[in-house]
């Protein structure tokens, strides 16, 4: 054998899948392979539509783009595309860009069939990848809608600041300079309020106020604020409830970055949802705001016929829970007085992780001051009862297991969750693992952004102890994939008929998987696609794994999301999924998504199980 030849041979040995060919049918595909020169001049014969072939690159670097220009994939030496075609029989819609000149090697759809008859492990390896590409391509088809963009996409300009000793003259003469109709009052880069022109028309002007003095006495102190990764439904439930123009956005760090505005809003698109929010938040009692929740449920259906992301629904009903929690809480307020003391509303679970569905039940707690009275406490006790059990007039089902503020055992001062979170990651027994896995997942409702601040700091802190990471691993191990052998779905069968789990089964796990990296890595946001986003930094996973999990979770939240609009049998479970009533492409995706979680877990056993 030639020097070159033999060159050719170890560089088709060493690339996956021929990697996994016998000898005999590695030489088969050395003689059925074709080289061609890949330019920009010769692009558009080799790859065509109608051409069905497989690619693989030699040499040279290449973009595969979209009709419409979106790039899907940077293909560099020993890359393969042309796959799904052959395997689908579709037509070749995608088109090539050069970066570089180079040299692909090609085979044609007669002798890359005869080599998946030829070996199974490399047709294993093709069935995969095309699954794998088919969540992707299910995503691009959904598209997406404005109201989930984040925040950070709408904001126009860095904000304009002030210190909170300036005079009302200066507040004045600065925002006509730099034509903006609101101010940031800072102090040390936080936060501290903010000024706006209707509050220098209402409480200045009209009052009679002397414009020297400091714009600390007519600022809204600590006011409403989102964080610019939060998507454009928080910022609508915001502004509807506290009936404001002007929202401060602040960055991870809570530093401010921005101010988005009703104008910024309306200029995205005209929006259904926010006639709904108004309409919550406008309700003067509880019976109004019963009456107008009663709504949601059919509000939902129709909103989801018009959105190509029915993913959108999960965020918009987190949105409407956390805007119902703060309107009761303030027509608790209304009848008993303010709070006697900082405090925070958290929610935890689907709430925090701001992936709701129709079937979602309560799961929330308070965090207190540490300096809180006995007869304060009173109050707050009040005000969980309250709120739990409007939250389930308006809906939102009261949590079977009984997590919830108006269980004593979750109003806590932030010394006693503390102490709590030391006792889960210190004693790790199996109910302490399973009652971490709730309350690590938290959010901040309504009370003093500072105080939730520390808190979630505190206890990212401890979770990081590598006997608690690594029987949360072993906890992870344990759960059940339903996927069997040759591939196929593993139902369950009762009364209500054959079905899927699909919450317990598969996002449960996946959401397992996805907070034991972010505790790992010290990451204290809720919401998964915002923790793959920070994780991307990250050691742990790669990037291929990473992307392979956010589209898994979003496949079957959005499949979760669909069954509980439209089902069919009111006999089958909220969570219920019969993978006969899905088309064949589906169940693919299904599949994919189930191997995705089960090379996840034995990812997660090999990482961390060292650590026991």
């Amino acid at each position: 054998m030639k020097t070159e030849q033999r060159d050719e041979w170890e560089f088709l040995r060493q690339t996956p899948p021929f990697d996994r060919l016998s000898d005999a049918d590695l030489a088969y595909a050395m003689d059925h392979l074709r080289a061609l020169y890949l330019c920009q001049e010769s692009r558009d014969e080799i790859v065509r539509e109608g051409k069905l072939l497989l690619y693989l690159v030699r040499s040279g670097t290449y973009d595969l783009v979209t009709q419409e220009g979106r790039r899907l994939e940077r293909l560099e030496q020993g890359d393969l595309f042309g796959f799904p075609s052959l395997l689908s029989g579709r037509k070749v819609t995608n088109r090539i860009e050069v970066v570089a000149d180079g040299i692909v090697w090609t085979w044609s759809d007669a002798a890359f069939h005869q080599l998946r008859q030829r070996s199974q492990a490399f047709e294993h390896y093709f069935m995969n990848a095309h699954s794998r590409r088919l969540l992707t391509e299910h995503r691009q088809s959904e598209g997406a809608d404005w109201t989930e963009r984040p925040i950070r996409d709408v904001i126009g300009r860095t904000p304009v600041t002030l210190h909170a000793e300036a005079s009302i003259r200066e507040a004045a003469q600065r925002m006509s300079k730099e034509r903006v109709s609101s101010l940031l009052i800072t102090e040390g880069g936080a936060l501290r309020g903010i000024l706006t022109d209707r509050d220098i028309r209402n409480r200045v002007v009209a009052a009679g106020l002397d414009y020297q003095v400091s714009v600390a006495a007519v600022m809204t102190p600590m006011p409403a604020v989102v964080h610019d990764y939060q998507s454009l439904f928080d910022a609508l439930t915001m502004m509807g409830q506290a009936n404001i123009h002007h929202l401060p956005v602040l960055n991870i760090q809570d530093e401010p970055v921005g101010v988005i505005t009703t104008t910024d809003l309306m200029q995205q698109q005209r929006s259904e949802p926010v006639l709904l929010i108004n309409a919550l938040f406008k309700a003067e009692d509880l019976e109004g705001l019963v009456r107008e929740a009663q709504l949601i449920p059919d509000y939902l259906r129709a909103f989801a016929e018009r959105v190509r992301d029915i993913g959108t629904i999960g965020r918009l009903l987190a949105s409407l829970t956390d805007g119902l929690t703060r309107k009761l809480i303030s027509l608790y307020e209304q009848s008993h007085g303010r709070a006697p003391t900082h405090y925070v509303w958290l929610a935890f679970g689907s709430q925090a992780r701001q992936d709701q569905t129709p079937g979602s039940d309560q799961d929330n707690g308070l965090l207190l001051a540490d300096d809180v009275t006995n007869s304060q406490r009173q109050w707050f006790a009040g005000l969980a009862t309250y709120v739990c059990e409007g939250l389930a007039a308006c809906g939102i089902r009261l949590c079977p297991g009984d997590v919830m503020a108006m269980n004593p055992k979750w109003q806590m001062t932030q010394l006693e969750w503390r102490e709590q979170f030391q006792k889960w990651t210190r004693s790790p027994t199996p109910e302490a693992i399973l009652h971490s896995m709730i309350f690590f997942d938290s959010r901040a409702i309504a009370g003093q952004p500072e105080l939730f601040r520390k808190h979630r700091e505190e206890i990212a802190k401890l979770a990081q102890r590598d006997m608690f990471l690594g029987l949360i691993a072993r906890h992870i191990g344990t759960l059940s994939v339903p996927l069997g052998l040759f591939n196929r779905l593993q139902t369950t069968t009762d009364d209500a008929g054959d079905y899927l789990d699909v919450k317990k089964q598969g996002i449960a796990i996946l959401n397992d998987i996805v907070r034991l990296y972010s505790l790992v890595a010290g990451i204290t946001e809720p919401a998964i696609p915002e923790r793959l986003a920070r994780l991307k930094d990250q050691s742990q996973l790669t990037p291929k794994d990473n992307q392979n999990l956010l589209e898994a979770w979003q496949f079957l939240t959005d499949l979760r999301l669909n069954a509980q609009l439209y089902q069919a049998s009111d006999k089958m479970p909220a969570n219920a999924i019969d993978p006969e009533r899905l088309s064949t492409l589906q169940r693919r995706q299904l599949k994919a998504a189930f191997r995705i979680i089960k090379e996840a877990q034995q990812g997660v056993a090999f990482k961390f199980g060292r650590n026991l």
